[in-house]
């Protein structure tokens, strides 16, 4: 006679996890996260070069195994069609797929995969009913604060001109609320600047292989990749929705930041005047009214890299109880 009661308590719920973007920076790391506990896992990529350094990245870490069993799928997050083809038989969405450019000239296509591209994936959560949705925004898409620390609940004021990357991961982070408003719990993070030692073009490795670095006098919010991966994937787990939680360690100064990076490997740093940014804004804006120049900087980035703006990442412990931040420089010292 079978005994229904113990074939029930041995049968195992398996889901079927999407993660777009997960050939980037941060993709990679969750992923990889991600599959090493659980199996039916989608891996969507735009490009095969990033495909095969993510390849590259999980040999490093001795996990081609865990890469080979990973379902990688093509698809541009800008086509409707291409999206929809990802979401068969998905119940949960980590959506990390963005572009990340502060550069004026680069608006139009921010727009397009940033906001765009989401709405193409809240869409299909909305229609195929999907039970999560984790979107990975920024702290750029936060409202600012000049006289207390910028938190979850700092309101956006759209009358403060924003960098082109600000207002398309703001815009986002509207589509991801469409989705709740739908009945998809979501939960947002917006990182600070996140910083890793296991890719080449990390931030870190970027100044690690510059002789010369130049800083800014401003300030602004680090976390490490790691706490990134590790609170988003907690997040997820849990029992929280429609919810925004900023992750952010340390608010460090970018001069200290880049003086300890560069002390450590004996290259030069340098301070950049903002006279001098302003003088090559005038001139690039010059050079982008007569159609000879792509015009780059814009007054809002000049204010972001010299403003000293400081963010607090503690709600997130309030809700993952034994999640703790790895400090800054003791991370940046095992480098």
């Amino acid at each position: 006679m079978v005994n229904w009661k113990r074939h029930y308590q041995k049968r195992v719920i398996l889901i079927m996890i999407l993660v777009t973007g997960a050939t980037g920076f941060l993709g990679r790391n969750l992923i990889l996260s991600l599959s090493e506990k659980k199996d039916n896992i989608i891996g969507q990529f735009r490009r095969e070069k990033k495909l095969n350094e993510t390849r590259n990245f999980f040999i490093a870490n001795d996990k081609e195994e865990i890469f080979n069993k990973i379902i990688w799928k093509k698809a541009d997050i800008t086509n409707f069609s291409e999206v929809q083809s990802l979401f068969d038989k998905v119940d949960e969405v980590y959506h990390c797929a963005a572009y990340v450019s502060m550069a004026f000239y680069k608006t139009n296509y921010l727009n397009l995969v940033n906001i765009t591209g989401t709405t193409y994936v809240v869409d299909n959560c909305i229609n195929k009913k999907i039970k999560k949705l984790c979107f990975v925004s920024s702290i750029a898409a936060i409202g600012e604060s000049s006289n207390e620390d910028i938190t979850e609940n700092t309101e956006w004021n759209p009358e403060i001109e924003k960098t082109p990357y600000s207002y398309s991961k703001h815009g986002s982070e509207m589509e991801v609320w469409r989705a709740s408003q739908e009945g998809v719990p979501v939960v947002i993070i917006n990182p600070g600047i996140i910083i890793g030692n296991n890719l080449n073009n990390s931030q870190v490795q970027k100044i690690i292989k510059n002789k010369f670095n130049f800083y800014t006098s401003g300030v602004s919010g680090f976390v490490t990749v790691e706490d990134v991966v590790e609170a988003t994937i907690g997040l997820m787990e849990a029992n929280i929705k429609n919810e925004r939680f900023i992750l952010v360690s340390e608010n460090l100064s970018f001069k200290d930041f880049v003086i300890h990076i560069s002390k450590k490997n004996k290259n030069y740093s340098i301070n950049m005047p903002k006279s001098i940014l302003y003088l090559i804004w005038c001139i690039e804006s010059f050079f982008s009214h007569l159609k000879l120049k792509n015009k780059f900087l814009t007054r809002a980035l000049i204010k972001s890299l010299y403003g000293k703006s400081y963010y607090n990442g503690k709600k997130i412990n309030k809700y993952l109880k034994n999640f703790v931040y790895t400090g800054i420089y003791s991370y940046l010292d095992k480098c």
